[in-house]
């Protein structure tokens, strides 16, 4: 493994918390591992996976990168790599994060707006050679960057990039399970490929939430489009966006079960304001004025549980973008075995929804 080590000096990490870290820089010829005991890892210059290499980065790391060199030894691909870092995977890339410790890789000073470095270059990979689970990803041109592959990508947040996922040349990727959002052209972009779009929220993007050439048609089934800048899905398949009125269902949908609503993320205002007209939910103990009635029609326990309630703290540092009970993302996915929560029930669309380890399995639509 050719990387070059500099002395180890005190990074301030974007959580705010500081530790040592070592830089990293140039190829990787031999197996590694990135655990979380070493983390984080600043990247200074582009690296590249050797075809014979392979790079492990275990849940919880995280990656900074901090631009500072230039290694002589990584081959420039195109201008966006030679004006920013980059991660070439040119052997195998696991990223194994899980939803309490996510990978994150992201610039050490990251700028909201403003693209910091090029992303993951995946270059003809299969799913024995790609793992992406979990993923936080932010700050890049293209976040991932992929070719004449065959992988999934799964569970991850793509926020802040220029693009999220950009495929082109027969990249028949399956995307599931993610959110794009605030990424500034788009969610993800298609050209000339045919990947598998399900269940992922696409939320607030500065553009578009998905522009594809629909050369081949691509499969876009169960996603969630809302507050897109531009259009949600620019040249998709006939049909999408195409809203069916159902008066089964008040939730605004099109043929290939994709949702156009709000997605009420746990926390947000929208659940806030549903939660006072749900009459299935206790009024909190400060707001009765009544107490006396308010025992006789929930019982003592009923104001204590509310309050213990209340005071609950929300984790949404930890676990951004939970899904609110209200949600019309909720047991939104398709309905398969590859879809399907931990506890057996209909999947969820976005971040938390399936289950863990699906990254060497096909998607059946």
């Amino acid at each position: 493994m050719k990387l070059n080590f500099q002395i180890p000096m005190l990074a301030l990490l974007a959580m705010a918390v500081s530790v040592f870290a070592e830089n990293y820089c140039g190829v990787i010829d031999l197996p590694v591992i990135w655990t979380k005991e070493n983390s984080p890892y600043r990247i200074t210059g582009d690296i590249q996976i050797a075809p014979g290499a392979r790079l492990t980065i275990e849940a919880g790391v995280e990656v900074f990168i901090v631009p500072g060199e230039e290694c002589g030894e990584t081959r420039q691909l195109d201008w966006s790599d030679s004006m920013y870092i980059s991660i070439k995977a040119y052997g195998p890339l696991l990223i194994r994060g899980t939803a309490d410790e996510p990978v994150r890789i992201l610039p050490e000073n990251h700028v909201p707006g403003k693209i910091q470095w090029d992303g993951i270059r995946l270059p003809k990979k299969e799913r024995a050679h790609v793992s992406i689970e979990y993923l936080h990803i932010m700050g890049a041109n293209k976040a991932i960057n992929a070719s004449f592959g065959r992988f999934n990508v799964g569970n991850s947040l793509f926020i802040g990039n220029n693009t999220g996922i950009w495929l082109e040349n027969e990249a028949d990727v399956a995307i599931y399970n993610n959110i794009f959002t605030e990424n500034l052209s788009a969610g993800v972009y298609i050209s000339n490929s045919r990947p598998a779009i399900a269940a992922n929220i696409f939320y607030k993007n500065s553009n578009f939430g998905i522009w594809s050439d629909s050369r081949p048609s691509p499969r876009i089934q169960s996603n969630l489009f809302f507050a897109n800048a531009s259009t949600d899905c620019r040249f998709c398949p006939a049909g999408v966006s195409k809203i069916i009125k159902n008066e089964k269902d008040a939730v605004p949908k099109d043929k290939f079960g994709n949702i156009y609503s709000d997605p009420i993320f746990a926390g947000s205002e929208k659940e806030k304001n549903k939660a006072k007209s749900d009459l299935e939910v206790p009024t909190p103990s400060a707001n009765v004025k009544d107490t006396v009635l308010q025992r006789i029609y929930e019982g003592p326990q009923g104001i204590a549980e509310t309050k213990a309630e209340n005071s609950q703290p929300q984790p949404l540092l930890l676990q951004p973008y939970r899904l609110s009970t209200y949600s019309p993302a909720r047991n939104a996915a398709p309905r398969t075995d590859f879809f399907r929560d931990m506890d057996g029930s209909y999947g969820d669309i976005g971040l938390y929804g399936g289950q863990p380890g699906r990254f060497n399995k096909s998607i059946s639509l």
